[in-house]
């Protein structure tokens, strides 16, 4: 990474719970003035301007009320149920929550910072983030509420426009408020979490999406699931009956789905669209997430994967459908085993109704046990394990692997791998090979970026490369492929792939950003400049792609036009400190310094927690001559992050300019576990082992570097120089 760099790569949607964000793209050689920082993603622009959907969107639902009119019993049943009531505003259900001040009041354990829920005089709820010790306060209002309450209750937010998860969420089992699943790390999301469509699409009926976006939309939200996720569009249906048409009692109406007429399997498909999350998510061609009716065969909307040979003791909140797979009464059922067999969609059901589904198949004088014949046993509270999920903290569930003894042998740990199956792929018919084949490297390629398990990024590259040659119009594939290619130093790779996209899509917008941060890490600025051009006049809002363009102009030497560009960015997030201190790098290599210092330290006010506001006034300390104000600068960016690279970097270059070759080192190493794809490191590392007089080490530094970013030219000239004897 350059000084300062925070650029994430934008990317499309694979997954909702446990995603990272996505490795940075390998930087550009050394320069040795700190430059401006990239600019963080848009988690959420403004829709300033309408964008068409390239496919036709959903039709709003009619909403439950038109059914209850004929199905009064199953609608009211309904709405008592957990997926009733799954998403809706603050004010429509009766608080479960504690707001007092020290119930209410979280501090992240490794980040430390605190956040706070409340309930304001006007009735409005908000969650407030602040730094201890300083007067920075942020607070966002909760605009929806996710979740029953049986087990938690989680709050979403509009920021720049699009929705947003909030860091606190509501455990109901043990009343207490924590911070939301995947926020438990110290580079957590704050206030930048995108609800995508994928997350959406089991929490609420379909809202349309606004396309390029991360998570736009171009609807409110619709509250809550109706009856349409599970019996399709009703618009015919209520048609006919209400002109008193419609097929004779008892006889199969083709206006609307009635599950209960399917076979077994193509009844659990209805529960799986949410109730089989798997490890990755990938629609098939032609598909959307705010697009599905359940008439259509899961198998034939998406792709859902899994890992090969899973079991083991762990399981996730909605592993419902793939945990009752492995057990062998669904595996001898022959599809008879299905999700109503317990559970009545339409109701609440007591523990005695699952007894009797059990009755079904087993005499209760089978039951090794001497309680099983006692009319009110439970058999799953011995033959289900209940216990914490993996992906959610501070909940008890209820794992569906029915299983004779949970535990002992059957509890040892899965074997690792990192094979993914499609779940879903037995019961498809005339999947396309090519197709398929680039399905699984963009389950990899989501594995990789989402849940951060680097093991599938190896996989993604090979999967994916061989998988655009094959079906070349899976644009998502190559976008991909040019990301998984930049995380492993090929660059030149990674250009074609997204080149690839531009010339078969030129109306695509996220992307842009990774494929300009490639073309500027290969040295191409007029490129970078170009591709992010046509962002921002594909999307005026497109924020990130703004201050990226600002940021290429500059190193072009090209200051009032990038102070320009960074105005507007500015003017979409006024509170971002990112913007404020690449304005302040603009200012100084204008030779602006007072402009520059009243950058940074807006950018300090606007987040006292950042790194990079402590770090930037050490690199104006650093323009000034002030060593050991800069050193002061660096090390407090350090307190806030001691994985901070650029700091890491710079501290290690005053301790080389001083000759404190083991300060230097013990940055330089710590700054490339930090950061392995900075060459920086690299080479200043093996400049210290040169300085040493150990040339033999500072050819394995430059090596390992090679491995890291195969071909980097800064790399490569580096060994040759070390090789020919010269000093670097």
């Amino acid at each position: 990474m350059r000084p300062a760099l925070l650029f994430l790569a934008a990317g499309l949607a694979l997954a909702c719970s446990r995603k990272a964000p996505a490795p940075p793209s390998p930087p550009s050689p050394a320069a040795p003035t700190p430059t401006a920082p990239a600019q963080a993603p848009a988690a959420a622009p403004t829709p300033l301007a309408p964008v068409a959907n390239t496919v036709a969107a959903p039709k709003a639902s009619l909403g439950v009320e038109v059914c209850a009119d004929c199905h009064p019993e199953e609608t009211d049943g309904f709405l008592a149920t957990g997926m009733g009531h799954s998403l809706y505003k603050p004010d429509a259900r009766p608080p479960i929550e504690d707001f007092s001040p020290e119930k209410a009041t979280v501090t992240q354990p490794i980040s430390g910072l605190r956040y706070r829920a409340y309930v304001d005089e006007a009735g409005r709820w908000w969650q407030e983030e602040s730094v201890p010790g300083t007067e920075y306060r942020r607070a966002v209002e909760v605009k929806w509420v996710v979740g029953s309450g049986n087990h938690t209750r989680s709050y979403l937010g509009v920021v720049e426009g699009e929705v947003v998860q909030m860091p606190l969420t509501w455990y109901s089992g043990r009343r207490i408020w924590d911070m939301s699943p995947g926020y438990e790390r110290a580079d957590h999301f704050r206030f930048d979490r995108p609800v995508k469509p994928v997350c959406l699409f089991c929490h609420n009926d379909l809202t349309p999406a606004r396309d390029e976006t991360l998570a736009g939309y171009t609807a409110p939200l619709a509250l809550g699931m109706t009856c349409v996720r599970c019996h399709g569009d009703p618009t015919q249906h209520v048609a006919q009956r209400s002109a008193g048409e419609g097929p004779p009692e008892g006889q199969p109406d083709p206006s609307i789905l009635n599950p209960a007429r399917l076979d077994g399997t193509a009844q659990l498909r209805i529960c799986q669209q949410c109730h089989l999350t798997g490890e990755a998510r990938v629609l098939l061609p032609g598909k959307r997430w705010d697009t599905y009716d359940p008439r259509t065969p899961l198998e034939d909307y998406v792709s859902i994967y899994v890992y090969a040979n899973d079991g083991g003791p762990d399981f996730g909140i909605a592993s419902h459908g793939h945990r009752l797979s492995l057990s062998a009464c669904a595996q001898k059922s022959g599809g008879a085993l299905t999700c109503s067999k317990c559970h009545n969609p339409h109701k609440n059901d007591p523990d005695l109704t699952r007894r009797r589904a059990c009755m079904g198949c087993h005499d209760a004088d089978d039951c090794g046990d001497g309680h099983g014949a006692e009319p009110d046993a439970n058999c799953a509270s011995c033959h289900m394990n209940r216990g914490g999920t993996n992906d959610i903290p501070h909940v008890t569930f209820t794992d569906h692997w029915i299983r004779k003894r949970p535990g002992g042998e059957n509890d040892a740990p899965r074997p690792f791998t990192r094979e993914l199956v499609d779940a879903l792929a037995d019961t498809r018919k005339n999947d396309d090979p090519a197709d398929a084949l680039a399905r699984l490297g963009i389950a990899h390629a989501g594995a990789w970026r989402f849940q951060g398990r680097p093991v599938h990024l190896p996989e993604a590259v090979r999967l994916l490369s061989e998988g655009v040659q094959k079906a070349p119009g899976r644009l998502d594939a190559w976008e991909e492929l040019g990301m998984a290619l930049a995380a492993t130093g090929e660059l030149p790779g990674a250009r074609a792939a997204f080149a690839e996209v531009e010339k078969r899509a030129p109306e695509r917008t996220l992307y842009r950003l990774d494929y300009a941060q490639v073309l500027e890490n290969m040295g191409e600025l007029g490129e970078a400049e170009r591709v992010l051009r046509a962002a921002v006049a594909l999307r005026a809002d497109y924020r990130a792609a703004w201050g990226n363009l600002a940021n290429v102009l500059q190193k072009q030497g090209r200051f009032a036009e990038a102070e320009t560009m960074y105005a507007k960015a500015d003017a979409l997030a006024p509170y971002l400190a990112i913007t404020a201190a690449n304005r302040g790098h603009n200012a100084a290599n204008a030779g602006d310094l007072e402009g520059a210092e009243r950058f940074f330290r807006e950018a300090v006010r606007r987040d006292p927690h950042d790194p990079l506001g402590p770090f930037n006034l050490g690199t104006l300390a650093l323009r000034r001559g002030q060593k050991d104000e800069a050193q002061r600068l660096f090390d407090e960016a350090l307190k806030l992050n001691p994985k901070y690279a650029p700091a890491l970097w710079l501290r290690a270059r005053l301790a080389l300019s001083r000759r404190d070759q083991q300060a230097a080192r013990r940055d330089l190493q710590a700054m490339i576990e930090a950061d392995p794809q900075d060459v920086r490191g690299y080479i200043d590392l093996a400049r210290v082992e040169l300085q040493a007089g150990d040339r033999q080490a500072a050819s394995e530094v430059l090596l390992q570097g090679r491995f890291k970013m195969p071909g980097h030219p800064a790399i490569e000239q580096a060994l040759e120089a070390v090789a020919a004897g010269r000093d670097l």
